[in-house]
């Protein structure tokens, strides 16, 4: 389940990390369903080229709390067996105290893992923004977690974090300042796939 905002969702013109990451997994014969309670991109359209497994539950706007409502309010939520979570820049934008953010993904984590006890997740530090004070911001917010995925972690149920940040420059990479374009989207695509490769493996 890839599971966020925006940059989750994607743009009907630039798409998003989905659609390489399917294929990236596709070329190498992992057999994966792509699983949530929509196929939509922005603004509520289908992607231009609908060659992959579209289902996500990515939401425009939607900060972790959204998320968290979500979850815990959905009798009838599609379980994952992996999810891929990639929160919080909406927070940053709202000014929300970044340990408010981090226990919100805590409390998302542990519900999933009331769904399946034995869910992997792969845990995102969040692609920057191309702002000088929400870059720093975007910086803290990834700084604290590391000791999340670790204190969540057990051998059933793994926390992998995936670094989304380094090496992501928000003035090439996005098409403003905030969601990625098609080369940004091949960059999250790579990160994804090479966190998600050690489970995969393993089913």
């Amino acid at each position: 389940m890839p599971l966020g905002n925006s940059i989750t969702q994607g743009d009907v013109e630039f798409g998003s990390y989905r659609r390489p990451l399917w294929h990236m997994l596709n070329k190498l014969g992992y057999n994966v369903d792509f699983v949530g309670s929509t196929r939509l991109h922005y603004p509520r359209h289908e992607p231009l080229i609908p060659d992959y497994d579209m289902d996500h539950e990515g939401h425009r706007g939607w900060r972790v709390e959204h998320i968290l409502a979500r979850i815990e309010g959905e009798a009838e939520l599609e379980v994952p067996d992996i999810v891929l979570i990639h929160l919080g820049t909406n927070d940053i934008f709202h000014h929300q105290e970044n340990p408010g953010t981090v226990e919100e993904l805590r409390r998302i984590i542990l519900r999933l893992r009331e769904l399946n006890p034995q869910i992997r997740i792969l845990l995102a530090q969040i692609i920057p923004i191309d702002d000088k004070i929400l870059f720093g911001e975007v910086e803290k917010l990834n700084a604290l977690l590391p000791a999340l995925a670790a204190d969540l972690s057990t051998p059933l149920s793994p926390v992998i974090l995936v670094d989304q940040f380094t090496g992501f420059d928000p003035g090439e990479d996005t098409y403003d300042g905030v969601h990625p374009n098609k080369k940004g989207n091949i960059k999250m695509a790579e990160r994804w796939h090479a966190g998600l490769i050690s489970f995969l493996d393993n089913q």
